[in-house]
């Protein structure tokens, strides 16, 4: 019967040493984990059994399936060796202690031997030989070619080396095993890997096999503790991070209440006692791969943001004795305030940490001290008093619409779909034309809609992304009030910000409606044949991809099936695209902020737009349009379009007989 004898040659004496010095080795491992532990609990784990279960499938996607960390291709396959060889030696090693402790109700070799015996001896010699070549690769990357926001230290490469000495002298005890025991010899084509190391040993006495166990054993006993301790502690709170994040979409925050203001005394995350158990624990499940900062937007312009070192910064504090003495005026203003908010970094995260979430909080509290000023200061005060960004009166809100029919939603009427014009499309010219181009398109598609007109505000996303929560709440109240009054299915935006907005954070505050970004509902009359468009009417397009939309919340195909419906081909796209888009540089209130001309993430997708060679740029969101439009102005393309796909679509629409207008509810414009 195939099988192998726990504890070969090893005697009594022998083996309490061995559990003394695992003991040991436990224990270092532990205090690092049960420390950090202490400082969660004590901050309070927000955890849902229900939420917990929900991010189950989360957890196999990221821990198991490795799909963030792939998308970095040579440090991915690395990672997934080096996580896969680690995992299952340490099952092969749970799969001995088993048998081991068993034998005492079972009798010897009650589960190890046979073709179990056969096929864990295979497995283990594979997995070991990928857990040498992930240590290879990675030493490789960090000595030869790291990236400079990948986290390093000396110690991050003894690691390494002494993980590696573990593996190769586990091959050297497997080989050694095989020629001290003449039973295993008929067998040692199971052991693919262990015996061409037991060639080493042709004449190998019990005394020698004892001798390289005690070199092996020690060395896998150290490595036991040293892993938690720096980067490597991720092992264990990563998927922690990613079980127990809450349950909030993408790009929606956490609301603050009144009642914890007076509470505190303070609003927004001033020290990390304002931050719950979950929270420091994603702090704590950082790797320092540096992802997050390497999709940054503003760290690729230049400007002083670093997520990863935002983290780290705050990480850093957590050995405070008191957190509450502990401050966040670690991050300086000019890297908070260069945030877009575009979630670039949350997407590329492989332990779930939010640090959009961290940011806006942190804003918060500096907002709520006063440390604010300059235009964007400006701009709130604005928000506030005339509801509207650009300051401008509610009486002009339908300036835009002139000449057209466009119907005034009335309580007393229900119609099919609410059209939130927004600020931008209301205000702002470039905007304006994009709205104009819709409703153009809603009316050759027989539709009925209507608009709020003066009633329309704000719906807070710039107040909320600055960090001025109670402002936006107050304008969410409001809208909210206004909507319920009105009688309708769907409420249609052509801004990603408001469609967001509308859609995923007024529920916090019991708004639950229907909202539909224009591209997906064009793309729902294209396909239902109430617009006609006339194929290969254009010229080659690339299209660039809204945070909002694509990235925050993951629409990416109606917009290409409309503009592949216009050109009968697929589209030029640029580097970047989907969920993987560059930002504009808009979000998160700095389309109000002033910009350096030399850090503008506008210029950089501008210019990755304009390298695909297209001779038409398509867009979806009013704030992109602004952006990228000062930036193609700059760098004097002229002979490239930049548009809304509506107003490419109402180019291209095949001349119909148009419905009659619709009648007015309250007045047309």
């Amino acid at each position: 019967m195939p099988t192998r004898t726990i504890f070969f040659h090893i005697s009594g004496f022998q083996q309490a040493c061995f559990y003394i010095l695992a003991l040991i080795s436990t224990a270092v491992a532990l205090f690092p984990i049960l420390r950090r532990a202490q400082i969660w609990l004590r901050a309070g784990l927000s955890f849902s059994l229900k939420q917990t279960l929900q991010h189950l499938t989360s957890l196999a996607g990221e821990v198991f399936a490795h799909r963030r960390v792939l998308r970095r291709r040579y440090a991915g396959i690395a990672h997934l060796l080096l996580f896969y060889g680690m995992l299952v030696l340490f099952i092969g090693t749970c799969i001995v202690a088993i048998e081991h402790y068993g034998a005492f109700f079972f009798g010897p070799h009650w589960l190890y031997r046979g073709w179990f015996y056969l096929t864990c001896k295979t497995t283990l010699d594979i997995f070991g030989l990928a857990l040498v070549i992930g240590i290879l690769l990675t030493l490789l990357r960090r000595l030869l070619f790291r990236p400079k926001v990948l986290g390093h230290t000396p110690w991050d490469t003894g690691f390494l080396l002494l993980l590696f000495i573990a593996t190769l002298t586990g091959f050297l005890l497997e080989g050694a095993g095989l020629a001290a025991d003449p039973s295993r010899h008929a067998y040692n084509t199971y052991s693919p890997i262990g015996r061409w190391f037991a060639l080493l040993f042709p004449h190998l006495s019990p005394t020698g096999y004892v001798l390289i166990w005690w070199v092996h054993t020690p060395l896998v006993l150290a490595t036991i503790a040293a892993l938690p301790y720096g980067r490597r502690l991720h092992l264990f709170t990563a998927p922690l991070s990613i079980l127990l994040q809450p349950s909030r979409p993408m790009g929606v925050l956490e609301p603050e209440t009144m009642e914890k203001v007076e509470q505190t005394g303070r609003i927004g995350v001033g020290t990390l006692a304002d931050l719950n158990g979950t929270f420091l624990l994603s702090l704590d499940a950082c790797m320092e791969c540096g992802r997050c900062t390497e999709a940054c937007p503003a760290y690729a312009v230049g400007k002083p943001l670093d997520p990863k070192q935002i983290v780290l910064s705050l990480r850093q504090q957590m050995w405070a004795p008191d957190l509450s003495e502990t401050t966040t005026d670690v991050i300086d203003d000019e890297s908070l305030w260069a945030c877009t908010n575009c979630h670039a970094c949350v997407r590329e995260c492989p332990a779930a940490i939010r640090h959009v979430d961290l940011i806006g909080g942190i804003r918060r509290y500096r907002v709520g001290e006063g440390r604010l000023s300059g235009s964007v200061g400006t701009m709130l005060r604005q928000l506030a008093s005339q509801k509207n960004p650009w300051g401008l009166p509610p009486s002009q809100r339908m300036e835009w619409a002139k000449g057209l029919e466009i119907p005034l939603a009335d309580p007393g009427q229900k119609t099919d779909i609410l059209l939130w014009v927004g600020c931008a499309g209301a205000f702002e010219p470039r905007a304006q034309a994009t709205m104009r181009a819709l409703v153009s398109l809603l009316n050759a598609a027989d539709v009925r809609f209507a608009v709020l007109g003066p009633q329309e505000q704000c719906t807070g996303d710039p107040a909320r992304r600055i960090g001025e929560e109670f402002l936006f709440q107050q304008l969410a109240s409001e809208n909210i009030a206004v909507l319920n009054s009105i009688g309708f299915s769907r409420i249609l935006t052509a801004c990603p910000h408001c469609f967001h907005t509308l859609k995923n954070e007024y529920p916090q505050f019991g708004g639950n409606y229907e909202v539909l970004h224009h591209t997906q509902f064009l793309q729902q009359l294209v396909q239902g044949g109430r617009l006609k468009l006339e194929r290969g009417a254009q010229t080659a397009i690339t299209y660039h991809d809204p945070c909002f939309l694509a990235r925050v919340n993951g629409e990416v195909e109606a917009p290409r099936a409309l503009l592949q419906t216009l050109m009968g081909h697929p589209l030029t796209e640029p580097e970047h695209y989907g969920d993987r888009t560059l930002c504009c540089g808009a979000g998160g209130g700095r389309m109000w902020m002033e910009e350096a001309g030399t850090q503008r993430p506008s210029t950089r997708r501008v210019q990755e737009l304009l390298s695909t060679g297209a001779q038409t740029i398509a867009l979806s969101c009013p704030f992109c349009k602004v952006m990228l439009g000062d930036s193609l102005a700059i760098s004097q393309q002229n002979a490239t379009h930049l548009a809304d796909i509506s107003e490419l679509l109402l180019a291209s629409l095949i001349n119909t007989d148009p419905p009659p207008p619709q009648m007015a509810t309250k007045q047309s414009v």
